[in-house]
């Protein structure tokens, strides 16, 4: 397709995009996915010898699936007979040379970075691109796509997706490889002077701390996290740097989840998505998303299970939207830390927001921390400054009260200066690192 044609149809779904955001009640919603559902049943499905073999009426009559599965099925969910093999070599090629732009046949092949296990291999044709890059835009541009923007992503890989938001009208992209020095891609950043700034939380807080310390001079009007989730220390940097909020865009290689709305909360973006909530916790009203994308047409994505947590808001959001909104998004679900019951007859499970919390809560000096669980009963916790004896046992008691009150069992906790996190790694403040066999 030429560039004009292409322009047209990305416009199409633009204003398609729009049209859906117009949806005020759940009825209409409802409506509006059994429709899509029908169309990807007729002309999706049937093209994929997995799902063309279970004849399925609805989305429930197919399996739940996570990344293992999804993986182990991919030669015979995708419907254009790519091997995984193929596929694999194809995109670790790409990351190797960090050249994203070849494709199978026209199908762009990316990688996922592998944070919750195995790393899993994503496709989508020029059309699902135009798709994405259409609904995104009308979801994060909507002024409209005249509007004037330098927009820099900070990502760990580029893609053919991202090639396809460039050259629109008077919007530019530029994507910043964080595979280079830190420092020259903040030295690039600062001559691109860019209106609006995506990236993860932790890349932005850097480039936060560049800007307090003089180093480079940015003044995004817009500033948008990625990736990973949004932790109170980043935003507090990243605010006062740049004196916008935060908006937060929640993408996986299964798809574009959500986004946030004009008052800062975040809705799953249902009008592209079937979501059933796996329930962790009704109480705290803490789940796990089990998508169904009703646009995806090479390798779909069918009650695919997340690693995420989430957390539904309490109250509706005063946007309006009838789309689920959502309070936060609280790490992994494997990253959830499980203690001994007081009694020793069960597994107690401890989210990773209250660990984080009571950690910042505890009255001591952090600039940064991690808590891991390296075995079923030690907690390490590193933090940054280098605490003093006494932070380190402040944040030993803040620790263990919050543990106690869940009625579990207070672990060993040591308290040190000691932070990892690998540069290509997504920042996961608290992470589970043994197996918890009764969870």
């Amino acid at each position: 397709m030429s560039r004009l044609s292409d322009g047209l149809i990305l416009v199409g779904h633009y204003l398609a995009a729009r049209r859906r955001a117009a949806l005020r009640d759940s009825t209409s919603l409802q409506k509006h996915q059994q429709r899509r559902w029908q169309k990807l049943r007729a002309h999706v499905l049937a093209k994929s010898p997995f799902y063309a073999a279970l004849h399925p009426a609805n989305h429930q009559d197919c399996p739940v699936m996570d990344k293992q599965s999804w993986m182990d099925a991919f030669d015979r969910i995708n419907t254009v007979g790519l091997p995984l093999s193929e596929a694999f070599a194809l995109a670790e090629r790409a990351e190797a040379t960090r050249d994203f732009s070849p494709m199978w046949h026209g199908v762009s092949i990316g990688l996922s970075t592998g944070t919750s296990g195995a790393r899993g291999v994503f496709l989508a044709s020029p059309a699902e691109r135009l798709q994405w890059a259409g609904t995104l835009l009308a979801k994060m541009l909507p002024q409209g796509l005249l509007t004037q923007a330098r927009i820099a992503l900070l990502l760990r890989a580029g893609s053919n997706l991202y090639d396809t938001l460039s050259g629109g009208l008077r919007l530019k992209f530029q994507y910043f490889d964080l595979t280079r020095p830190f420092n020259d891609v903040l030295a690039e950043l600062d001559r691109y002077r860019p209106t609006i700034l995506v990236g993860p939380p932790s890349v932005l807080a850097l480039a936060a701390d560049a800007t307090l310390a003089g180093r480079i001079q940015l003044k995004p009007s817009r500033v948008i996290a990625v990736a990973e989730v949004l932790d109170d220390i980043d935003a507090a940097r990243i605010r006062q740097a740049f004196d916008v909020p935060i908006e937060q865009i929640y993408q996986a290689t299964e798809g574009f989840l959500a986004h946030t709305c004009s008052h800062g909360t975040l809705h799953l973006n249902e009008d592209v998505l079937i979501v059933e909530k796996a329930w962790i916790d009704r109480e705290t009203r803490r789940f796990v998303p089990v998508v169904t994308d009703l646009y995806r047409q090479t390798q779909p994505v069918i009650r695919y299970r997340l690693n995420d947590v989430l957390v539904e808001r309490a109250s509706p959001c005063p946007c309006g939207s009838c789309f689920t909104a959502i309070e936060r998004i609280e790490g992994r679900e494997d990253d959830m830390v499980w203690l001994r019951s007081r009694t020793g007859a069960e597994q107690v499970p401890v989210f990773a927001d209250v660990l984080s919390r009571a950690l910042l809560n505890a009255g001591a000096a952090v600039g940064d921390y991690r808590i891991e669980q390296r075995t079923p009963d030690v907690l390490h916790v590193g933090v940054s400054p280098a605490p003093t004896a006494e932070d380190a046992e402040r944040i030993r008691m803040a620790l263990g009260a919050s543990i106690d009150r869940l009625g579990a069992s207070v672990p060993t906790i040591i308290v040190d200066g000691t932070i990892e996190c690998g540069d290509e790694r997504k920042c996961r403040r608290v992470r589970r690192l043994c197996e918890i066999v009764h969870a």
